[in-house]
């Protein structure tokens, strides 16, 4: 067999070694999220579509990525609960509509029903200018878990999906306000950057961003101290 044929069969088993390994490896250190109740929530839905580049839909995106992650906190022995798991409907069956401030209190309900112990919200970002990337996390100014919970996240986004040398945030955010357990928004990144919108369109990609912010829960709940942000 040529030495280029060789050469790429050898990197399809490295790469499918490495899919299978990478959440293996999560799993035995996943033990502290046994039976926690956690809180994914697809942003936008119905007829808010949310943030659109690179041919990508915001509200399509973070479905599949929390589905994605769904799938790793069942594996883990955790308790998910999703917002949404289709399209146009809130998995309590009340219907997505165009109010944001009703939608919104009602996310944030279903995870302070449920006695939650996190709440994620997911989204993707977007701005007028292309040049901006990378993932970043969100918490609701004055909470220390959340802030916790963010710098957990972002460590494990910025560990797992370099290049990314952006930090936790606080800010005001409805859904976070009326959430009663520690609760963030992860920006899966910018739609509005072609770059980031071509790594977003690929599925393994979007593998790898769900064991990112899985990993962030098993660093939040482990304790284990997040590393200073890079400047």
């Amino acid at each position: 067999m040529p030495f280029l044929l060789l050469f790429a069969a050898a990197s399809l088993r490295a790469l499918h070694w490495q899919q299978q390994a990478r959440p293996a490896m999560l799993m035995a250190h996943a033990d502290v999220l046994r039976q926690r109740t956690i809180a994914v929530d697809p942003g936008h839905g119905g007829p808010d579509p949310g943030a659109k580049g690179g041919g990508l839909v915001e509200k399509n995106l973070v479905l599949d990525i929390a589905l994605r992650l769904e799938a790793l906190l069942k594996q883990a022995g955790a308790e998910p609960l999703l917002t949404r798991s289709d399209d146009d409907q809130f998995t309590d069956g009340t219907p997505i509509t165009e109010s944001k401030r009703e939608e919104l209190s009602h996310r944030a309900e279903i995870a302070n029903q449920a006695n939650a112990h996190v709440f994620l919200s997911v989204h993707a970002n977007a701005f007028p200018e292309s040049r901006w990337h990378g993932a970043q996390v969100f918490y609701q100014r004055g909470s220390a878990e959340g802030r916790r919970l963010a710098e957990a996240i972002q460590a494990e986004l910025v560990r797992m999906l370099p290049p990314n040398k952006r930090r936790a945030l606080a800010g005001d955010f409805r859904v976070l306000r009326e959430s009663k357990m520690p609760a963030v928004i992860v920006e899966v990144g910018f739609l509005s950057n072609p770059q980031e919108a071509a790594k977003l369109a690929d599925p393994e990609y979007r593998q790898r961003m769900a064991e990112a912010i899985f990993s962030g829960l098993i660093r939040y709940y482990r304790g284990i101290p997040s590393p200073p942000a890079a400047s």
